[in-house]
């Protein structure tokens, strides 16, 4: 019997999703092989009613839903997360680390932002600051304590195959940029819920579909969205629009600078990984909860745009009114991560009274795409240029190269370790307990660079 949930999700106005080329209908029956066909459908049924029974859970529970931990703690645990904490961190795809660098060192930082960006305002005040290379910037991507809470959150993943080319210890710089958000309750913001880093490509790209597979078999319970092997060849970006990052991030991630409470203009998460990607993936196999691999429609995804997006209308079983949720309070200081498959959001408006102030600074481990994205992320350090995936992007502040206090300079980086991420030091290649995919992509990452 459906529950009252379902019923209702099934009685709101159908929206159709709309028609693709005919080749994507070709793609959509090659998702599911014959003999898997019964086994998905009774997977799909026993997933609308899990989604049911976590939508309601999230909702009783609100932020806390998202966990956090003393950074304090896991460095006396070894620089590790405990393995229960851990556990919990990757059913919900999301974590908050508190207090990885000291609230006056962050608040400071914040202090600097703004003064920056009062010097080099052109017109306007955006949310997103087309600003790459200010010294805070530069600090915190290779602030120490920075450096090793992203070492400690890429330990989530796991790498089957030794010999593959990935080194989750090693970090890669991709330079974002920064928000300072105020305070308003008119000034409404548009980002709803989303996943970045493309949109059909997740079914098109033969790649990107394998990390998927075991969804397609009927066993989606069984999926582990955390096995590192097969996300290093994913394209994101089929279509070369170039508004995809040009980076894998395994999180995205921002620091933030200032005190925040829930739902003042920050982030919501929908903290329920597996049963929510299993869902996003089958659901251009089901119309009206029935199977159906005949109709050219991916709902959610446009060709082209490297966003997907859910919605209340095509996505009626995630419950998003319910299962999406602001983030705890978060002060100077902490770090907040969200996998890469985690539906995320941004608040519309922003009630509070002090600024909401992040810095964006993903987990990019080291690979042989993101090595390809560390040579351009030198070379544009190097100048104080535009880093390539936002090339395009309106600035309001002129040329940063230009201005005489950007932070574009080698005092600014705080570690060893920020120098090799940055792309300016040498990987060591010789460390011991090394695996061969790990010293063969330093190897490469080195001689790409000419460190080698």
């Amino acid at each position: 019997m459906s529950s009252v949930a379902q019923v209702q999700a099934l009685e709101q106005p159908k929206t159709q999703a709309p028609l693709l080329e005919e080749r994507f209908a070709v793609l959509k029956k090659s998702l599911v092989k014959p003999e898997n066909k019964q086994k998905v459908i009774e997977s799909y049924d026993r997933l609308i009613q899990i989604l049911e029974d976590e939508a309601e859970f999230i909702a009783k529970i609100g932020p806390s839903m998202v966990p956090e931990i003393d950074f304090n703690e896991v460095r006396r645990n070894g620089g590790t997360l405990p393995l229960d904490f851990a556990k919990l961190v990757r059913e919900r795809g999301c974590v908050i680390l508190r207090n990885v660098v000291p609230e006056e060192q962050a608040e400071k930082w914040e202090e600097e932002l703004v003064d920056y960006t009062n010097r080099h305002k052109n017109s306007g005040t955006p949310k997103f600051w087309s600003l790459y290379w200010t010294p805070p910037q530069v600090q915190i991507r290779s602030h120490p304590k920075v450096m090793e809470a992203m070492n400690c959150i890429s330990q989530l993943w796991t790498v089957t195959d030794p010999a593959i080319p990935i080194d989750l210890t090693s970090q890669v710089v991709y330079p974002d940029r920064f928000r300072i958000r105020l305070p308003s309750k008119e000034a409404e913001y548009v980002l709803p819920a989303h996943l970045d880093s493309g949109a059909t490509e997740r079914w098109e790209d033969e790649a990107n579909r394998t990390n998927y597979a075991a969804i397609f078999e009927g066993n989606w319970q069984e999926w582990d969205g955390w096995i590192a092997d097969k996300r290093i060849d994913a394209s994101s970006d089929l279509y070369h629009q170039g508004s995809s990052c040009s980076c894998w991030r395994s999180m995205q991630a921002w620091i933030s600078l200032s005190h925040c409470n829930t739902g003042e203009g920050t982030l919501r998460l929908l903290p329920s990984l597996k049963a929510s990607v299993a869902y996003m993936m089958l659901r251009p196999l089901f119309e009206n909860d029935v199977f159906d691999d005949t109709q050219p429609t991916f709902p959610g995804a446009t060709p082209g745009l490297t966003q997907f997006k859910p919605t209340a209308e095509m996505h009626p079983h995630l419950l998003m009114e319910k299962s999406i949720v602001g983030i705890p309070p978060v002060r100077p200081g902490d770090y907040a991560f969200w996998h890469c498959d985690l539906v995320h959001e941004v608040d519309k408006y922003h009630p509070g009274k002090n600024y909401s102030t992040a810095v964006y600074h993903p987990c990019v481990p080291l690979t042989p795409y993101n090595i390809e994205s560390l040579v351009h992320v030198r070379d544009a350090f190097s100048v104080c240029d535009v880093p390539r995936d936002f090339a395009g992007s309106q600035s309001f502040n002129g040329n940063e190269k230009e201005h005489a206090d950007h932070g574009a300079r080698r005092e600014n980086i705080l570690s060893d370790e920020g120098l090799k991420a940055i792309g300016l030091e040498a990987f060591d290649v010789h460390q011991e307990g090394l695996t061969d995919g790990q010293r063969a992509v330093r190897q490469l990452a080195n001689e790409k660079l000419g460190l080698a």
